[in-house]
């Protein structure tokens, strides 16, 4: 006598409900993953032109010469005495931030009288921004965040 062998698998409808499932963890994911890439977008914007600051003010010490940042530039090309820098994405620079800085040759800011501050907006991301904060000195005093208006 042939006894009933058990049936491995999965049926349809169990398939169908994890499915389901699955799909409800993604769209919950989804909006995270979203937020995620445009703060990483404003933080590597920010980032950036730290990095071009400080390289502006070491060119300047090390070349004894005047090294401007340009900041929005439509230029690709860094020329001798001017370095470009353009936010990445959909970041841009706050209305009323400086556009340039002059660097001497003994690395302080030309013609500034406090701190030189830049803030950086995405507009993307719920009005987050970052402000970079310049002393006359050069050197970057804060990188903190705040709020576009």
């Amino acid at each position: 006598m042939r006894g009933i062998t058990p049936q491995e698998g999965f049926t349809l409808i169990e398939l169908m409900v994890t499915i389901v499932v699955m799909a409800i963890i993604a769209m919950m994911a989804a909006p995270t993953f979203g937020d995620m890439l445009i703060n990483q977008n404003l933080n590597r914007s920010t980032e950036d032109l730290v990095s071009t600051i400080n390289q502006a003010r070491m060119k300047a010490v090390v070349e004894r010469r005047q090294i401007t940042v340009q900041l929005n530039s439509t230029y690709i090309a860094d020329t001798d005495n001017q370095i470009n820098w353009m936010p990445s994405g959909k970041a841009q620079l706050k209305t009323g931030s400086a556009t340039s800085i002059i660097f001497l040759m003994s690395g302080l800011v030309k013609d500034a009288t406090g701190d030189t501050t830049f803030e950086i907006c995405n507009k993307a991301a719920g009005n987050k921004s970052k402000i970079i904060s310049i002393s006359r000195m050069g050197v970057i005093q804060s990188n903190t965040a705040g709020t576009c208006s």
